[in-house]
């Protein structure tokens, strides 16, 4: 029986609204395998090669094995998650169309009625359509449908990629999700011979700075498992005139005779988070992901991550370390949260080391496929990822979202980087820098199909580019000495004290740095046992691009007469009252004070010339005894806590001008006991 057919050629793209289009959700019976490639998994969702002539992650028909294809009836019954009284049935055939021979719907209360009963097409001229069915509505929404086909009876494989139903009768009309900026034109250019090589070179990781890159290579003699298949992680550094240098390899504890690789490298460039787990002995564990720290000896042996009611379902794993080190990101399939294949998920760091549990980042990302390897930017709110779930160019694009909200189940619709990034083939890494101007990835980039690592110039109009970020860098310094010192750094927002993220200086040279995000003030500091910080703050506005600023940071020893100056406490013009922005950095004291039980502190107030010696005398007082009621309303015992007032009689710097001026009002604190 025949009726209401009508057949499509897919010849491009015209624009189209995917919400009227209800895509098949999962599986609910199949005749053939369901490995991840060819099996019925790849009917699931939106038509993700569309329009390519391509086998891509589609149901390639019949398929049994790598060897073996089905003989007789192949069949497939595939589920609506949202029902709805359908008129029409889209069935994407993206390749050698024709095998079907009966469709059959099915509605809520489990009345079935075949649409269509005929002959396979085997002598079709068609190379890929759209077949579409119009149909009587049913009584009840339709929750299903069955696909029976007869591959053998057609030339080559017959790949479904997707199966939609519509109350419209409209033409089914679909487009890729794209930018629309004409100047964004990049051109990949492959990585010089210090890196690309005729090994396999891939998953590249850039430093947020540009200057070191990360990335796996396969079966080099140099490996630590001598090159039998194994992946070690190498790396090279940018030079003076940012010549890549010819690559090393990262060595042990990090590499082993198992597969290595970095999946994040933080902003302070002391701190890599690794995609696999390590035993004690520093053999290879198995899933997870674990950190290394740089010490002075090189890197530290690697941690192994714990996370929370942590499971995966799938074959593979994907994690990102975000820069601010406190939120976690991986791709995985957990049959409680997942919509079908890996999803991404979120998972942050908690006070005592642990991480949370996963959390799902919800339908704008997710899809009933997969989504994995991601790279969220330095500015903690562009996410760029790999998918098979929307509709695309074939196998796995590259997207980018942004989240809109602290909730990080809110983000704007996912879009395809575009034809230059994204090709018929898998894409799997796409990292950019901090200040937007380079991405990078890897393909196959000569005939040799050996992966190499390129790079894209981004341009400066670019929309796909990360948003705008202040990088901070310095050295963590001895207050005394200025004898370089390994350290946490500690930042926050202002004035809700709320820690935005941590990083850790070098402990040979000193160095760190820090990325913070547009439209929020922040104070950050340095901590080390056996030292008490001086904190600096810095707004960074909200219409900044990219911005790179010096800022060393002191420890000052605890002893008994040091004086710690304290940058992060504000008061309102000529006036006692505390600005709020100051209770993090007076929380932060009493939370010294609280962990030194003995130390006791001469707390002094000090003001600019500008008045009568007698009026700003007294205003400093009143400002010094308004920091140590605060600190008495946190506990901290009273005889521990002394004030004096020192008006305009000890300046630091000229009051000539309003710059230097301002330095001289401040509170600082001595410590007067051990």
């Amino acid at each position: 029986m025949k009726k209401n057919i009508l057949l499509l050629i897919l010849i491009g793209f015209v624009t189209c609204s995917m919400a009227q289009v209800q895509w098949a959700c999962r599986i609910a019976e199949s005749t053939d395998i369901s490995d991840e490639t060819f099996g019925p998994r790849g009917a699931v969702g939106v038509p993700n090669v569309y329009p390519q002539l391509k086998v891509g992650t589609s149901w390639l028909m019949g398929h049994v094995d790598e060897e073996t294809e089905a003989e007789g009836e192949s069949s497939i019954k595939l589920q609506f998650c949202k029902p709805i009284m359908a008129k029409q049935i889209f069935i994407i055939e993206n390749l050698n169309p024709g095998a079907i021979k009966k469709v059959i719907l099915y509605d809520v209360r489990g009345q079935e009625k075949i649409i269509y009963d005929a002959a396979p097409l085997a002598d079709s001229i068609l190379k890929q359509r759209v077949f579409s069915l119009k149909f009587e509505p049913m009584e009840g929404n339709i929750s299903a449908v069955r696909i029976i086909g007869e591959p053998s009876k057609i030339s080559g494989p017959n790949c479904i990629d997707a199966v939609g139903i519509t109350e419209s009768l409209e033409p089914l009309k679909l487009e890729i999700n794209l930018y629309k900026d004409e100047k964004f034109l990049p051109t990949i250019h492959p990585l010089p011979a210090t890196i690309n090589t005729g090994y396999d070179e891939f998953a590249p990781i850039i430093s947020p700075d540009g200057k070191t890159l990360y990335f796996g290579r396969l079966g080099h003699p140099e490996n630590v498992g001598a090159g039998k298949g194994d992946i070690d992680i190498w790396y090279s550094v940018q030079d003076a005139k940012g010549h890549w240098v010819p690559a090393k390899n990262i060595g042990t504890p990090i590499n082993n005779k198992d597969h290595n690789i970095v999946v994040s490298a933080a902003a302070d460039g002391n701190t890599l988070l690794l995609g696999n787990t390590y035993n004690s002995n520093g053999s290879a564990k198995g899933e997870g992901a674990s950190i290394s720290n740089r010490t002075k000896n090189g890197w530290s042996k690697p941690e192994n991550l714990k996370i929370q009611g942590y499971a995966n379902n799938h074959e593979h794993v994907s994690f990102f370390l975000a820069n601010n080190e406190k939120v976690l990101l991986m791709g995985i399939e957990d049959n409680n949260q997942s919509f079908g294949e890996q999803d991404i998920y979120v998972s942050f760091l908690q006070a005592d080391g642990i991480w949370s549990e996963p959390s799902n980042l919800g339908s704008t990302i997710n899809t009933v496929n997969g989504e994995n390897n991601m790279f969220l930017a330095p500015d903690g709110v562009s996410l760029y990822f790999m998918s098979n779930g929307y509709t695309g160019y074939g196998g796995y694009d590259v997207y980018l979202s942004r989240r809109l909200d602290d909730t990080w189940k809110r983000w704007t619709t996912p879009l395809n980087l575009g034809p230059l990034v994204n090709t018929g083939e898998d894409e799997l890494s796409f990292v950019i820098t901090a200040d937007g101007k380079f991405a990078y990835g890897y393909k196959y980039m000569d005939d040799a199909q050996k992966h190499d690592i390129y790079i894209i110039g981004l341009p400066v109009q670019a929309k796909i580019k990360p948003e705008g970020v202040v990088a901070v860098s310095g050295k963590v310094l001895h207050s005394d000495t200025k004898k370089p010192i390994g350290a946490k750094i500690i930042y926050q927002t202002l004035p809700d004290g709320k820690e935005a993220g941590i990083a850790h200086s070098n402990p040979t040279d000193g160095t760190y740095e820090i990325i913070l995000p547009k439209g929020k003030n922040y104070g950050f500091m340095a901590t080390a046992e056996g030292f008490v910080s001086i904190s600096e703050n810095i707004t960074v506005a909200e219409n900044i691009d990219f911005v790179e600023m010096q800022r060393d940071l002191l420890l000052v020893p605890i002893e008994v007469g040091k004086v710690v100056k304290l940058n992060n406490i504000f008061f309102q013009r000529n006036m006692s009252e505390l600005i709020n922005d100051s209770y993090p950095e007076l929380d932060n004291i009493a939370t010294f004070l609280e962990q030194n039980p003995t130390v006791s502190i001469r707390l002094d107030g000090h003001t600019d010339n500008q008045g009568s010696p007698e009026k700003m005398l007294e205003l400093s007082e009143k400002r010094v005894e308004a920091v140590r009621d605060y600190l008495i309303s946190k506990n901290i015992n009273p005889k521990r806590l002394s004030v004096k007032a020192f008006g305009g009689s000890k300046p630091v710097a000229s009051n000539m001008k309003e710059d230097t001026r301002k330095l001289n009002r401040r509170v600082e604190f001595v410590i007067t006991q051990k």
